[in-house]
C-alpha cells in the first residue's frame, strides 16, 4: 500500500463527514495540494522521493498517490503530506520543528491530531499500550488516540498514530516523522504494513 496526502475514542462531537481530509475548524482555509505524483491510479508500484525536514521515499501501489501540502510557517508543520491508499482511505504525514507547541496532545479533536516532535509528546496513557515498529527510517512507536468532532452534533472516531524517530535526521531541529489517519479511515494493522513495507530512505 501506499501513503496519500492531504495523511482510543475521545468524547466530542461533529456533524458529517468530509469526503476528503481537511481538518475541521483550521484557522486558515485548505491549501491547495500538489501532486508528487499522477492521481491516476497506478498500474505498477512507483517510488516517489519526498523531500524536506524529512527526506525519503514512498513506495506506491496501483491506486495509490501522494499529495505534497504547503509547509505552515515556523515549520508547525514544517512538512505536511496526504497519501492516498484507495477510496477514503487516507494516511497523513507531518514533521514539526522542536519549537512547535505540543502542549494540545492529551485531547485531539475539531481538526487537532496532535502535534508529535518526538515520541516524547505521546501522552503516558497511549505510550504504555503502545507497540513498536521497525522502519526503514527509524523505529516508530504506534497507538490509537481519540479523536472527535463536534458542529450541531458530534461523532467520535479512533485514529492509529505513528512517531517515527528519523535514524539520519536531514533537519536536526524536526528528528521524528508523524504518520496517521484522520478519522481512522485506515486501521491500525494497514498503518503498520505501510510503516514496515511502504517507506524507505
Amino acid at each position: 500500500m501506499a501513503l496519500v496526502a492531504g495523511a482510543g475514542l475521545l468524547a466530542g462531537c461533529r456533524s458529517g463527514v468530509n469526503p476528503t481530509p481537511e481538518p475541521v475548524g483550521s484557522p486558515t482555509p485548505p491549501r491547495s495540494p500538489t501532486p508528487l505524483s499522477s492521481p491516476t491510479p497506478l498500474s505498477s508500484p512507483t517510488q516517489v522521493p519526498v523531500d524536506g525536514p524529512a527526506v525519503f521515499h514512498l513506495k506506491l501501489g496501483a491506486g495509490q498517490s501522494l499529495t505534497l501540502r504547503s509547509p505552515q510557517p515556523g515549520g508547525c508543520p514544517g512538512f505536511d503530506a496526504v497519501a492516498t491508499l484507495g477510496q477514503e482511505r487516507y494516511l497523513r504525514l507531518s514533521a514539526y520543528a522542536g519549537s512547535c507547541d505540543a502542549s494540545g496532545n492529551t485531547g485531539p479533536g475539531n481538526g487537532r491530531h496532535g502535534v508529535y516532535r518526538s515520541t516524547a509528546d505521546v501522552p503516558a496513557d497511549r505510550l504504555a499500550s503502545s507497540v513498536k515498529v521497525h522502519t526503514a527510517l527509524g523505529d516508530a512507536v504506534v497507538f490509537t488516540q481519540p479523536y472527535y468532532e463536534c458542529t450541531n452534533s458530534c461523532r467520535n472516531y479512533t485514529e492509529p498514530v505513528a512517531v517515527i524517530m528519523l535514524d539520519h535526521p536531514h533537519d536536526p531541529t524536526v528528528p521524528a516523522l508523524m504518520v496517521y489517519s484522520e478519522r481512522g479511515t485506515v486501521g491500525l494493522d494497514q498503518l503498520e504494513a505501510v510503516l514496515r513495507d511502504q517507506l524507505i530512505p
